[in-house]
């Protein structure tokens, strides 16, 4: 028979279970970030790599989306949404996946193909492509616009940047 006290043991015990494998399991979010309160003495020269370039904008476009997600599915678990707000919640969340996945398979492509490393944008009927430690070259930027259009099969207007 269960009294009170072995209740009260089980159900703590259950809490703490929950909440030490929820913790375990959630990615950490913004350990990239270090904040210390010294200020520098001398005038520190900072440099970014190609990785460096591309990881930060990854982030910030991974920043953005998880946002974008995560207030889509507050309305899409809004009990007081309407239907249609949410059938337009979850076309946007289709929407936005989509375009998450044509992103990478670009990059892929971009990267194989021109030998160099990349990052891809799409916003709408927009497509920005970033190359990294590429020398400006109209040629590279004309042949990337029209492989990107031969690939998706439709007009897109593609912008190539070169950093």
């Amino acid at each position: 028979m269960i009294n009170k006290t072995n209740l009260w043991f089980i159900t703590l015990t259950s809490i703490i279970l929950v909440v030490a494998i929820y913790y375990i399991a959630i990615e950490p979010n913004n350990t990239a970030f270090v904040y210390s309160s010294v200020e520098p003495t001398s005038n520190v020269e900072v440099s970014i790599e190609e990785s460096e370039a591309l990881t930060a904008m990854r982030v910030n476009k991974e920043s953005d989306n998880n946002k974008k997600y995560k207030e889509l599915q507050d309305i899409l678990l809004n009990d007081s949404s309407t239907i249609d707000d949410k059938n337009k919640a979850y076309d946007n969340i289709k929407y936005l996946m989509s375009n998450k996945n044509t992103e990478e398979k670009l990059e892929e492509y971009i990267n194989k193909e021109f030998n160099t490393t990349s990052f891809i944008n799409i916003k709408d009927n927009n497509i920005e492509v970033v190359l990294i430690n590429q020398k400006p070259n109209k040629d590279i930027a004309l042949d990337i616009i029209i492989k990107i259009n031969e690939y998706l099969k439709s007009n897109y207007y593609v912008t190539v940047k070169f950093e």
